[in-house]
């Protein structure tokens, strides 16, 4: 018995436990428990600033927290929109390339809000997505932010083309995410001259 409870320990302080649970419960809530919806509808999820998502002042949510709530929104829209079943049906992978945030206004201690995920372009191998954090009470828009995820084993209008039934349309880029995309262009360009 006592090798178990240092097995359960050992996992505990290796391994974030509660993000792996988190991200199983809404998988499992988002595909059996969601209605489906279009791949360039937004979805929203909802959450709560708990004492584990505070920063060192003990009072708003820490920098790192907004990212790790942006994985649980795009699971969530992946799910129901049908790009994980596309992913594996095609033996792909989604990974984060880039993003970027902005912060506006904390998310205070106990505060419920809601996250908008949504795919809003693609280009030959990336998705991006606009995340979005409102509190309830006021519906403030507390933090926005842009992901970049890069398409491996296959390229985005496939996913996208095996999600949909018509061929996929591709929206307008907003101005500010083909500024964002531009840096990081700009940035791989520097990067590949240091080499």
């Amino acid at each position: 018995m006592v090798e178990l409870y240092t097995v359960a320990l050992g996992l505990l302080v290796t391994l974030d436990l509660g993000y792996f649970l988190k991200t199983f419960i809404f998988g499992i809530h988002s595909k059996f428990f969601s209605s489906r919806i279009h791949v360039l509808a937004p979805s929203k999820l909802y959450g709560i600033c708990t004492t584990r998502d505070i920063d060192f002042l003990l009072n708003h949510i820490n920098n790192a927290r907004y990212l790790r709530a942006m994985d649980f929104g795009r699971v969530n829209h992946c799910i129901r929109a049908g790009i994980f079943q596309a992913l594996t049906r095609k033996n792909t992978k989604l990974l984060v390339a880039a993003s970027t945030i902005r912060y506006r206004k904390p998310v205070y201690l106990f505060m419920p809000y809601m996250l908008h995920s949504q795919l809003v372009y693609w280009d030959e191998r990336n998705l991006y997505y606009r995340q979005d954090f409102e509190t309830i009470h006021d519906n403030f828009l507390r933090a926005t932010a842009y992901v970049k995820l890069a398409v491996v084993g296959s390229n985005a209008e496939g996913i996208l083309s095996a999600v949909l039934s018509e061929s996929p349309v591709r929206p307008e880029a907003p101005s500010d995410l083909l500024s964002w995309i531009q840096y990081n262009e700009q940035s791989s360009q520097n990067l590949k001259k240091l080499k």
